[in-house]
């Protein structure tokens, strides 16, 4: 019969397991793949989405150009003409505005009307360029709470727009409707408030060389989806909610300056249209007088 012995200096049929140092660098490097793989990840999807955003205001340039074609004038940001009203959900007409605290003021916004000319629309230029967008319907019967994909970036953030609610910063005349909100501004040196609008030959500087509109600045604690604290819709005309001018870049998120600035989810910077269709992205830290001249259609800079 067979039996299995030990010989001296020789060790057989023994099993080896992993010590706790192994154990935790397997685990680590495990770890380490996971991170870079969830990043890449992330990184693609936000790929796709800069470029869906990069796409969407592409196509509100080309509504601008359309426009600009069609009426000789570039879309105003509209503004009241002290008779605008809108149909509420009661049914009653009423005038559309915003009470704001910090200035104790009461300020009254335009509202979109079909068929009105550039110098006499009140909505402001992206209610204008609807049609050109192949939303005509939303534009000739005003409602107030279509349009919105088009002008919503898809890497922010935001929920959609509810009826607006008074809070700390503002009152709000909504007509208890939930009107479509934008995360594009037009250039308020481009889209003039109401009774102005730009002839195309206003552009001195060449429309390549003039920022049309881009991503503006948004902070989620004050521009939530019950405020229009310049964040006012799409239908209305004459606010700041549709219309910055600023010189700064901000990145979304609290305390982000968003009164006048142009901003995005987008790591780094923005994107923006110039006004010959054109569309990129400009870094946080572009040069301040290259961006001011991009702003500025008649400073003869470029």
């Amino acid at each position: 019969m067979n039996q299995s012995h030990f010989e001296p200096g020789r060790i057989t049929n023994v099993r080896r397991g992993f010590t706790l140092i192994e154990l935790l660098i397997v685990l680590a490097i495990i770890g380490l793949l996971v991170s870079l793989f969830t990043g890449a990840v992330q990184n693609a999807r936000e790929s796709a989405r800069r470029t869906q955003c990069m796409n969407q205001q592409r196509q509100l340039a080309l509504g601008i150009q359309m426009h600009a074609a069609k009426h000789e004038y570039l879309p105003s940001n509209g503004g009241d003409d002290g008779k605008c009203t809108v149909t509420s959900a009661s049914g009653k007409p009423i005038r559309v505005g915003t009470y704001t605290f910090a200035v104790d003021h009461q300020f009254w916004w335009g509202v979109g009307q079909p068929g009105a000319s550039p110098t006499q629309q009140t909505g402001c230029w992206a209610y204008a360029i609807l049609p050109s967008l192949e939303q005509g319907e939303a534009y000739q019967n005003v409602q107030v709470e279509s349009a919105g994909p088009l002008f919503r970036c898809p890497s922010r953030s935001r929920a959609d727009p509810l009826v607006p609610r008074d809070d700390s910063y503002g009152r709000y005349s909504g007509g208890g409707r939930a009107w479509a909100k934008t995360d594009y501004a037009g250039n308020r040196r481009v889209m003039l408030n109401f009774p102005d609008a730009q002839r195309l030959s206003a552009i001195a500087d060449g429309l390549s060389n003039t920022l049309g509109t881009g991503e503006k600045a948004f902070d989620p604690i004050i521009q939530t989806e019950t405020s229009w604290y310049y964040d006012e819709p799409i239908f209305s005309g004459g606010s700041n909610g549709t219309v910055r001018s600023g010189l700064l870049i901000e990145r979304d998120g609290p305390g982000a300056r968003y009164m006048d600035n142009w901003g995005s989810a987008h790591p780094g910077g923005a994107l923006f249209s110039r006004l010959d269709g054109s569309t990129g992205f400009l870094t946080s830290s572009v040069d301040g007088e290259l961006f001011r001249s991009l702003i500025d259609p008649k400073d003869g800079a470029l």
